[in-house]
């Protein structure tokens, strides 16, 4: 929900990935004939800098439902990743995984694109929360809530992807 009480309906990207980017911050080039290890290895990086979270619940979830809300999940969940982005002023932004395989591979390519969606946030630090529900496997949420400046959460992998 938005704080106007809209429902944003997204949905997770036809890859299986959930990616959140703030624009500003990210630093997205890897090289023109990177491998999926080091592709693994940026997305780590970068959110451990708070400029990206990435989970990946999978080949059998691409297209699901993706709802999004601001403020934290209450329901119970089966799984849950969460993560600290730092949002400038271009804002953020849920983009898929192949717009950030293109940002990985040509150093003229953006994290966002056309179809990119801007999450209504103003800019300041956030805790990004995905959750898959544990009453209706295959539906995710997305909050986006406030976080403490200096919070940081350290990701030693993408979440969920095995």
């Amino acid at each position: 929900m938005t704080d106007t009480g809209e429902k944003i309906n997204l949905g997770v990207d036809e890859d299986g990935f959930v990616c959140v980017v703030a624009p500003d911050a990210y630093s997205g080039y890897v090289d023109e004939d990177w491998a999926l290890d080091q592709l693994l290895a940026l997305f780590i990086e970068q959110m451990n800098q708070g400029s990206l979270f990435v989970a990946y619940p999978g080949p059998d979830n691409a297209d699901d439902d993706l709802a999004f809300c601001k403020k934290e999940p209450a329901e119970r969940f089966f799984r849950e990743a969460t993560g600290i982005v730092r949002v400038g002023e271009a804002g953020l932004w849920l983009t898929d995984y192949t717009q950030l395989t293109m940002a990985a591979q040509f150093r003229d390519s953006q994290p966002v694109a056309k179809f990119s969606r801007r999450l209504p946030v103003e800019p300041g630090t956030y805790r990004i929360t995905l959750i898959e529900e544990s009453t209706n496997p295959s539906k995710f949420q997305l909050s986006v809530t406030p976080a403490i400046t200096g919070t940081i959460t350290e990701h030693s992998s993408v979440p969920w992807f095995d």
